[in-house]
């Protein structure tokens, strides 16, 4: 993945605003006693080595127009991509966000050591030649593969946007030893068991909230460890409830009495926000009233209102501005459309609204942006 040549040891490695792992963390894990797991140093890096993926050095230009995100973003070179890799790695996991447009048709062929992952792509479309899965977005992955290398197919014609977690085995072994000592549980099959699940909303906004948070430091750690634990809790107990119901013949459901009613109403909620985030996302260019959000969520406006703020720490509009702004810094970086129909393309009657917004979201102006990115973009 990343360039041995751009990460020297003892350097510090991260984003302009986030932080990294430096090398001789790394190199410690690496030689010392027992050979503690590193997702980022045993996964991640050998992958993106394998692709030619370089990591985006904290004085580069375009390093402050990326989101402002704790951890360490990466690029393939320009004539294979625009867009970024960013991922936050801490030990025994990693989580990760890519929002990517292929220049052409992409093999992706690299070593796949032992993990598990789970994955939402909101966009792609792509083979998998180990498995012969297809991806088309939306899809949910629960990421699974026996083999030492991965080899895949991406199409350029979709953009590849997806949201991560990485588990090294010593986390999910270590999470069902503590947590179902006492059954027995699979955590690879219980990866599998969502493999492609259609409906799994409270898993879908567990992934987007680690898209949309912005924290740093050890905050950004503990966020981030707090929400893969719940990923993983959510998947586990989805696994159980479908091996019941396949053993039933039925559909899985929540359970009974108080503490059952209670969950039923949690995961109840994290559907309806599931499926305001899926319309938000499919008609981010023509929005959407509070009415028909509220519609869609079978819940008030105002309700819905603070149920989205709580879940992903922003207004419903601040959510669909951002959607905007990304699909406009993709126009910008990949074509030479006027800043007017760059406006319109994204949702904006007028350019002069698009520039206010776009500055208050980027930190500088459309033409700002896009002069940053002519060495990569042209």
């Amino acid at each position: 993945m990343a360039n041995q040549e751009a990460r020297p040891a003892g350097r510090r490695t991260g984003d302009a605003r986030g932080e990294g792992q430096t090398e001789e963390r790394r190199g410690a894990r690496a030689h010392g006693s027992g050979q503690a797991p590193d997702v980022m140093r045993d996964i991640q890096l050998p992958c993106m080595e394998d692709l030619g993926m370089r990591p985006v050095a904290a004085d580069e230009p375009t390093a402050a127009l990326l989101p402002k995100r704790a951890g360490v973003y990466y690029r393939f070179p320009r004539d294979t991509a625009s867009g970024y890799y960013w991922t936050f790695a801490d030990g025994d996991f990693a989580v990760s966000v890519t929002d990517m447009t292929l220049k052409r048709d992409f093999r992706e062929r690299c070593r796949h050591p032992r993990f598990v992952g789970v994955r939402y792509f909101e966009s792609v479309r792509a083979e998998e030649f180990v498995t012969g899965k297809r991806y088309e977005g939306p899809f949910l992955e629960g990421h699974v593969v026996r083999s030492e290398r991965w080899d895949a197919l991406w199409h350029a014609e979709v953009p590849a946007r997806s949201v991560e977690i990485m588990l090294a085995p010593a986390f999910y072994e270590r999470y069902l030893r503590d947590e179902y000592a006492d059954e027995g549980l699979d955590a690879e099959a219980a990866f599998a068991s969502i493999d492609g699940i259609a409906q799994f909303p409270e898993l879908i906004v567990a992934l987007k909230q680690i898209e949309a948070y912005r924290g740093q430091g050890a905050s950004a750690r503990l966020y981030y460890r707090g929400k893969v634990n719940e990923a993983v809790a959510l998947i586990v107990e989805k696994s159980r409830e479908l091996a019941v119901a396949r053993a039933n013949g039925a559909e899985a459901g929540d359970g009974g009495g108080a503490d059952g009613a209670a969950a039923g109403e949690s995961a109840s909620c994290a559907r309806a926000l599931g499926r305001v985030i899926e319309y938000l996302d499919a008609h981010a260019r023509e929005g959407a009233d509070a009415e028909t959000l509220a519609r869609i969520a079978c819940m008030g406006q105002t309700k819905l209102r603070a149920e989205f703020k709580r879940a992903f720490g922003c207004t419903i509009t601040g959510y669909l501005q951002h959607r905007r702004m990304a699909d406009a810094s993709r126009l910008l970086a990949e074509s030479d459309m006027p800043l007017a129909q760059v406006a319109a393309a994204v949702g904006y009657r007028t350019p002069e609204r698009f520039k206010e917004l776009f500055e208050r979201e980027m930190g500088c102006s459309p033409a700002a942006y896009r002069k940053a990115l002519a060495p990569r973009a042209r």
